[in-house]
């Protein structure tokens, strides 16, 4: 039993630090989301494979070296000759003793047939000597009847030119890199203004729940005033029936608040990876100094130079030029050195014996494209179309961004003075509900009068309240259409 009661003990300590609150600041946020955001980690992953693309394309500029080897299991045997040979015997005397070579001149008459008539070799149909004598060579005694073939050897290859093929291969995966890494900018400047955007909104929902329960506070004083004032004989039963329908409503709206509380830190928590029942306290405040020297321009410039939507365009760009380039590559011849050692089984270099023989060989390979129905053609001006299909996209992207930023600006500074306009506001209906409730209490305004300057109080709280909120989003967004973000 002491085990139980210990083991429940354990379980609900952990709860308790399982549940208990977190205090988070807009910047933390944004680094936890950096850091558990799944499309983060895919952008990641996909700079990480581009890295490893250029890396393979950059190999293509040194030599490769490939083993081989080769089995065959032969059925007939292999023959030298198609039939049998008849071979000219050629005489010690005809052999020239300073050079080794046959020299028929040093003895004819032992070496051909001799025209008694006309004291010349005898020639046959074809116009060659005809040889005293021949010696007979079977087409059998030159066949070779292993079954097993091997051969093994080792290549090496180097390009020497090949017209920029390798040269724009490995600029296209660099540029990919390069692309990769813009988008993965882009991707971060995204998440971290949904990180913001959430955080802030559960700061001003967080904020309205303290107004509502602010305004329950004033109305349940007010309710009690009233029916003092009721007992009294001071005011009618419709001025408390008033009361009790405003403060209704008002614990129905607190409910509501509440609940958007909650779904925005849950929103806020599925955001920076952290569970979704997870308790959590915001330490940054919607209040902020305010800029109000907005330089347009100079933010139009900063985004051409730092959107990294930009870059992908410029990366996509420069993959393009490459592309046509190595298109045009095609036309080019492609030349290559080329070694190789090879064995062989049976050893051809030996009377074709059953053992390993081997030799080496060092060439260069030449290949010249010559024709092949306009192929070439067709995907080099694929290609021109391509590059101008990214240029074209380049001249939108600019305008489009230039209007995003006039668009930000505007808003930011609408803000502004929405907040300066919030502000002020709010300290008319605070001096206006102050007045009405004195007036109240000196029996010179009715009920409906107070509720009316507390509503509007409420109202202008809340209005301050989503200006702050509007104001926060606004400067993150211009950040963000900016590139500083």
């Amino acid at each position: 039993m002491k085990r139980l009661l210990y083991i429940f003990v354990l379980l609900v300590l952990a709860d308790g630090v399982s549940n208990a609150q977190q205090l988070l600041t807009v910047e933390q946020c944004r680094q936890m989301a950096l850091e558990h955001n799944q499309r983060m980690l895919i952008a990641g992953e996909h700079v990480q494979a581009a890295t490893s693309l250029k890396s393979s394309a950059k190999t293509q500029f040194f030599p490769s070296v490939s083993a081989n080897g080769l089995y065959m299991r032969t059925n007939k045997k292999f023959s030298l000759f198609e039939n049998d040979l008849f071979l000219p015997v050629i005489p010690y005397s005809a052999i020239d003793p300073s050079t080794g070579s046959f020299n028929p001149n040093l003895d004819p008459a032992n070496t051909f047939v001799i025209n008694p008539s006309t004291l010349q070799p005898v020639t046959d149909a074809n116009g060659n000597p005809i040889f005293q004598n021949y010696t007979w060579l079977p087409k059998d005694q030159a066949e070779v009847g292993y079954k097993n073939v091997y051969t093994a050897g080792v290549s090496l290859t180097q390009p020497i030119f090949t017209g920029g093929k390798i040269r724009e291969t490995y600029r296209i995966a660099k540029y990919g890199e390069s692309l990769a890494r813009a988008n993965e900018a882009a991707e971060r400047s995204d998440i971290i203004y949904k990180t913001e955007e959430a955080y802030w909104r559960v700061v001003a929902v967080g904020e309205k729940v303290k107004l509502v329960n602010a305004s329950i506070q004033l109305l349940e004083k007010l309710s009690v005033d009233i029916e003092n004032f009721y007992e009294e004989g001071m005011v009618i039963q419709n001025d408390l029936l008033k009361v009790k329908v405003k403060l209704n409503e008002a614990q129905l709206n607190l409910v509501k608040v509440q609940n958007g509380l909650a779904l925005s830190k849950m929103a806020l928590c599925q955001q920076v990876g952290l569970p979704l029942n997870q308790e959590i306290l915001l330490a940054d405040s919607l209040v902020a100094s305010m800029d109000t020297a907005v330089i347009m321009q100079s933010f139009t410039d900063t985004a051409l130079a730092k959107r990294p939507e930009i870059e992908m365009l410029n990366q996509t760009i420069n993959i393009a030029k490459s592309g046509v380039n190595l298109m045009r590559s095609r036309f080019m011849p492609n030349i290559g050195l080329s070694a190789n050692y090879m064995l062989f089984n049976p050893n051809p270099y030996n009377g074709f014996s059953e053992n390993f023989g081997g030799d080496w060989n060092v060439g260069v390979v030449l290949n010249i494209p010559i024709f092949h129905w306009n192929d070439r053609g067709h995907t080099l001006k694929a290609a021109h179309s391509e590059q101008r299909v990214a240029e074209l996209k380049m001249d939108e992207a600019k305008e489009l961004i230039s209007l995003q930023v006039q668009q930000a600006v505007y808003q930011l500074n609408e803000s502004v003075k929405k907040v300066q306009m919030a502000e002020e506001n709010l300290k008319q209906a605070e001096e206006n509900l102050k007045v009405s409730r004195n007036a109240f209490d000196e029996g010179k305004l009715k009920t409906s009068d107070v509720l009316e300057a507390q509503t509007l109080w409420q109202n202008a709280y809340s209005d301050l309240i989503d200006a702050r909120m509007e104001y926060r989003l606004n400067i993150t967004n211009l950040k963000k259409v900016t590139g500083t973000l």
